[in-house]
């Protein structure tokens, strides 16, 4: 398959080196989990706390409290996710779109932690996911362009465009059947 070619390809550093590097990473991993929690469980509450608010209050606020339980209801969900399909993404991203290192996943998770920390500081929702992506193509890029299998990468994007266009159309759906109900407000039943 391409992932063994690319494996096979890669140059590998100083073994040495490369220990160092693993113990890193274990402080980089911190970071980025981090990162990860501060930004994916914003994104997935913000719409929760709002409509909740909404529901509680009746008027729309530009500023809604954080109810506890939902920061733990999305840093719940985050476990379950990473617990029952985490392995795949790590297994797609370790494996099939370049080869990994102890050494290029401290920079990868390094500079993955920086961005996505400080998007969240700005208030811009980004996608962790797809910073360790780029992360990763930028480690594959570095030795090489041969060394990325873009093809792969590709899949990865498609199906970014693809989730995007579904949830959007889906979405639609949904709040138009909402909107648009009989019990609408100036709907009349002639």
């Amino acid at each position: 398959t391409r992932a063994v070619e690319i494996w096979a390809q890669t140059p590998d550093f100083d073994k040495d080196a490369e220990n160092m590097f693993s113990y890193l990473q274990v402080f980089t991993a911190c970071l980025l989990s981090f990162g990860h929690g501060a930004n994916d469980v914003a994104n997935a509450i913000a719409p929760l706390s709002a409509i909740f608010t909404i529901y509680e209050t009746g008027e729309v606020s530009s500023k809604a409290p954080v109810q506890k339980w939902a920061l733990a209801l999305g840093g719940a969900g985050i476990v379950v996710g990473l617990a029952l399909y985490g392995y795949k993404l790590i297994v797609a991203l370790g494996f099939h779109l370049t080869k990994l290192s102890p050494s290029r996943g401290f920079c990868i998770e390094l500079c993955t932690s920086f961005v996505v920390i400080i998007a969240s500081f700005l208030g811009i929702p980004i996608s962790t996911t797809q910073c360790q992506v780029g992360g990763t193509v930028g480690a594959g890029f570095v030795t090489g362009g041969e060394s990325v299998d873009m093809w792969f990468f590709l899949r990865c994007a498609l199906g970014w465009i693809v989730t995007f266009v579904c949830v959007c159309v889906f979405t639609a759906g949904l709040f138009s059947f909402a909107y648009y109900a009989p019990s609408a407000p100036g709907f009349s039943q002639g």
